[in-house]
């Protein structure tokens, strides 16, 4: 009964964490756009509003979606429309994502962010 106690402990640790990570992003987004949530997403449809978002703070899909609550299927479809049009990049290599703790690519549409993403530590033996 122990081991069901400190796990579910332990799970309500990770969502508080989780909420946490989500809030830090979103206000530093509406610090930064000087909107509130509501008045985004009244401006802007949500694929303006993950473009917009990622211009202000490089991180994960999943992270921004959570933290602006964009649906994460869509944004698949928004991430996709952006880098064809070079509006986006994705980090070269996965780093840890601060909402889920798992390795992912990082996100970013602001064009001063984008050599930094694409440089990879790797050696290129080619």
């Amino acid at each position: 009964m122990e081991f069901i106690n400190n796990q579910r402990l332990n799970s309500l640790k990770a969502s508080k964490d989780k909420q946490k990570i989500a809030n830090s992003i979103k206000e530093t987004v509406l610090n930064r756009t000087g909107y509130t949530l509501p008045q985004l997403f009244k401006k802007y449809t949500e694929d303006q509003v993950f473009f917009l978002a990622l211009k202000h703070i490089t991180t994960t899909k999943k992270a921004i979606c959570k933290a602006l609550n964009i649906n994460l299927d869509h944004a698949c479809r928004y991430k996709r429309n952006l880098e064809k049009r070079g509006l986006l990049v994705q980090s070269a290599e996965e780093r840890i994502c601060p909402y889920t703790g798992y390795p992912a690519h990082f996100l970013s549409t602001n064009p001063k962010e984008f050599e930094k993403l694409q440089h990879t530590d790797q050696l290129n033996l080619f």
